[in-house]
């Protein structure tokens, strides 16, 4: 039984969203905060920036834009605790 004995899940949600801002907040704050990259040595980090900056520079549909949006879809589940489990 899925996620634990006693939990039944409620149907799926979808919210579809985007995110609008300036090519260093949307794209580049993004990815140096996820997780992985925000864990790599200071230099690595550096090295990513850099590698993002230069492909927002050479993109034609990004380089030189004030605002870029980045679409995303967040997937929001749910559970409910089964009465009968407490028995």
């Amino acid at each position: 039984m899925f996620p634990a004995e006693g939990l039944t899940p409620l149907p799926e949600r979808h919210a579809t969203n985007a995110h609008t801002g300036s090519p260093d907040r949307v794209i580049i704050d993004r990815a140096l905060s996820t997780s992985f990259i925000a864990a790599l040595p200071a230099e690595e980090r550096a090295d990513v920036e850099r590698r993002l900056r230069d492909l927002i520079a050479e993109t034609p549909e990004l380089a030189g834009r004030s605002d870029v949006t980045l679409p995303y879809e967040t997937l929001m589940v749910a559970f409910r605790k089964d009465h009968r489990s407490e028995c």
